[in-house]
């Protein structure tokens, strides 16, 4: 049938989707049997799925232990934000004929109808394009869709976000490199330097049964 995904495909975006809104909290333990039993799948599909999830990291395995959904501490936090500066920096020295890349993939106003971290996602991941590299782009979207529970909390430590992401789509749409350079590595450092708040803000969600985060 047209447009049908696989049982492994459809296995993936359900737990990622769990996994990020916190429905499977840290700590949770993920057994491929029961997820196959309960959708009526061979465990196959589940486990190749459960593979492409630690792949991702949002899945741990352990020897003898299973599938285990990893808490996210205040230092691998920091390397994501990192990661995703760096990266995003890197597709900016590497893009070349920049303005007409931007002219054929503006960020367009649908983009901010979306809740802050997925208007964040969007917008990053049409700047990392701008690498033309597939490979570059497939490990930017890995830390960018990690990131999502820390970007989640943000709103209640950081102001004025919407004003932040507009100006980063605006020197991307007017194709200005140098500024774009410049509120990129502004927007991940004022992150970094949050990143207890940050972190306290998840804490708090976790207990809520939101998102789950551990302490350094």
């Amino acid at each position: 049938m047209a447009g049908r995904i696989s049982a492994t495909e459809h296995t993936y975006r359900t737990l990622t989707e769990r996994i990020l809104s916190g429905d499977l909290p840290p700590g949770a333990k993920v057994d491929a049997n029961v997820i196959a039993s309960t959708a009526g799948v061979s465990p196959t599909p589940v486990r190749n799925a459960l593979n492409r999830l630690v792949g991702a990291g949002l899945l741990r395995s352990q020897a003898n232990e299973g599938f285990f959904v990893p808490a996210c501490s205040e230092h691998d936090l920091r390397d994501l934000y990192d990661c995703s500066s760096a990266m995003l920096i890197l597709a900016l020295a590497r893009s070349t004929n920049v303005q007409k890349r931007a002219k054929r993939a503006a960020i367009r106003d649908a983009a901010v109808e979306a809740p802050m971290e997925i208007q964040t996602e969007i917008t990053f991941q049409m700047i990392m394009a701008l690498a033309a590299n597939k490979i570059l782009e497939s490990a930017f979207a890995t830390a960018n869709i990690r990131l999502r529970p820390a970007r989640m909390a943000e709103s209640e430590c950081i102001a004025n976000q919407s004003a932040e992401l507009r100006r980063i789509r605006q020197a991307y749409d007017g194709a200005d490199c140098s500024e774009l350079d410049l509120l990129i590595d502004r927007y991940h450092r004022r992150r970094i330097r949050l990143i207890p708040k940050i972190a306290e803000q998840m804490r708090e969600r976790a207990g809520d049964g939101a998102i789950g985060f551990a302490q350094s």
